[in-house]
């Protein structure tokens, strides 16, 4: 008897061992993406958003496995009636110099089971949609159940959607240079803009070139060919500013930019281009032509001088990265730009920037890092709030996505096999889909908190508009003050002032 009550316990004991309630905490900020993955991590319980209608709603939990071998695990969400709820699992990611942040948040699979190995924990990312939904109060909650016993544990998560919109499309002009457009046709770029959309993007990068050919005179001979250009042109059009890498340079196929000649070609090519958008339906401020990128010398000068000098209402786009007498010829001195997204660097030349920004009609500012993956969310959601403060009006970085096997700066998904690493925030995957990083969800939160604080500044709250200045500003500012100043504003917009 003895001996069957001793391996009865020893059962029971390798029971407990295999067998339990996986844990479920809430993680203080979902848009952090460095975490350990061994040991618990100490949560609350509950969780409550404030939202504006048309925002997106973001939440994290920590689910732990307390066991002594992996533990598989289905998740569900529930109560949420009249909002889509997205449930993902941040996966881990190699970058560039070592470091394993939680960026890429790929969907639950169907059945919604997450295997967690013994001892750690694995991140739930919950996305809430509020833009089909109802202003009013919403609770539902998250379960997690372990399928070897049966076992449960639920967190309960609430959402006050206010009666107060954010706006369909972003009054800044946002740019991510996404290249997946080009290389993608029927579901999947239809995809691929959705997800763009979804996180504001209304300025497109279009690379279609339209060949043409001029004689030594500047006379054209042949073309421009628009046929390639067409079909984009028709799938964007409404979407937001097109930025034309077709007005790039012709070395080729006609004179010398820099010569009398090669003025006259450009200019006839020019005025062929805006003949063209406007048979297709587009206003001049509804495109802009990219002749250069990352260049205002002599080069981008010439052709912006014979574009306007073909068809003054023409816009020209350009991204500086380091010259001021360039930016000045071809702002104060011509005003041949009217487009201008500075590179970061000038953010700490302010005088540069106010000294184009009366020439221009648009004023943005641009990210160009190389080693993303490693950069915490927060600085992609810093660039809404550098939009804010210095009041631009514009905002981008480079880049969103590229194609599988057509990115040149390495493999989308892992940093350590290419010659350096790849700069996307939005992963590319099979069957039509594309995978979306926390950073990618930081940079639309920045978007959105521009967007809150836009609709306080239209209500005149002096006071409140005084603490997010300062919120926002880099030496008083801070994480903290930033939250509070956030949902003082939504608590501003929600009482109906």
């Amino acid at each position: 008897m003895m001996k069957h009550w001793l391996l009865g316990a020893a059962l029971a004991a390798a029971w407990q061992g295999f067998a339990a309630a996986p844990e479920l905490t809430f993680a203080a900020d979902p848009l952090e993406s460095y975490y350990p993955v061994q040991g618990r991590i100490a949560g609350a319980g509950k969780s409550h958003l404030n939202l504006l209608q048309r925002e997106f709603g973001l939440a994290a939990l920590s689910l732990y496995n307390p066991t002594q071998a992996t533990m598989y695990c289905r998740i569900t969400a529930s109560g949420f009636d009249g909002l889509k709820v997205t449930l993902r699992e941040a996966a881990h990611i190699r970058a560039r110099l070592g470091q394993l942040p939680a960026d890429v948040l790929p969907e639950l699979s169907k059945d919604g089971v997450v295997a967690v190995p013994a001892g750690e924990n694995r991140q739930i990312f919950l996305e809430f949609d509020t833009r089909n939904g109802k202003a009013g109060t919403y609770r539902g909650t998250v379960k997690a159940v372990n399928l070897k016993d049966r076992s449960a544990v639920s967190r309960e998560i609430s959402l006050d959607v206010i009666a107060q919109s954010l706006p369909e499309r972003h009054p800044l002009q946002v740019m991510t240079w996404d290249c997946s457009l080009r290389q993608s046709s029927g579901k999947e770029r239809e995809n691929l803009l959705a997800e763009l959309q979804e996180h504001y993007v209304n300025n497109f990068h279009v690379l279609e070139t339209t060949p043409w050919k001029a004689d030594t005179r500047g006379n054209l001979t042949e073309g421009p060919d628009f046929s390639k250009l067409d079909p984009m042109l028709k799938f964007l059009k409404g979407k937001g500013m097109l930025l034309l890498r077709c007005a790039s340079p012709n070395s080729k196929n006609a004179p010398d930019i820099r010569t009398a000649a090669g003025a006259k070609a450009y200019g006839n090519f020019v005025r062929a281009l805006a003949a063209h958008m406007r048979e297709m339906g587009f206003d001049y401020d509804d495109y802009a032509l990219y002749p250069m990128d990352e260049n205002t010398g002599d080069v981008f000068y010439a052709h912006a001088k014979a574009a306007k000098a073909a068809d003054p209402k023409v816009w020209i786009y350009a991204d500086p990265t380091k010259s001021r007498e360039e930016i000045e010829r071809i702002t104060a001195d011509g005003n041949y730009t009217d487009y201008i997204q500075f590179h970061y660097r000038f953010l700490d030349r302010r005088d540069v920037i106010e000294m184009a920004r009366p020439h221009l009609k648009i004023s943005s500012a641009y990210w160009c890092p190389v080693i993303q993956k490693r950069l915490r969310p927060a600085w992609y959601r810093n660039m809404g709030h550098v939009a804010w403060r210095l009041n631009l009006n514009g905002i981008g970085y480079w880049t969103s996505l590229w194609m599988p096997g057509n990115d040149r700066w390495g493999v989308p998904w892992d940093d350590l096999r290419g010659k350096t690493a790849s700069a996307v925030t939005v992963y590319p995957a099979r069957h039509n889909e594309n995978v979306p990083s926390r950073r990618w969800k930081a940079f639309r939160a920045g978007l959105e908190d521009w967007l809150v604080f836009d609709l306080v500044r239209r209500k005149g709250n002096d006071a409140l508009l005084k603490k997010i200045d300062e919120a926002l500003d880099p030496k008083k500012g801070s994480a903290e003050k930033l939250k509070r100043v956030r949902a003082e504003s939504v608590e501003f917009l929600r009482k109906g002032n």
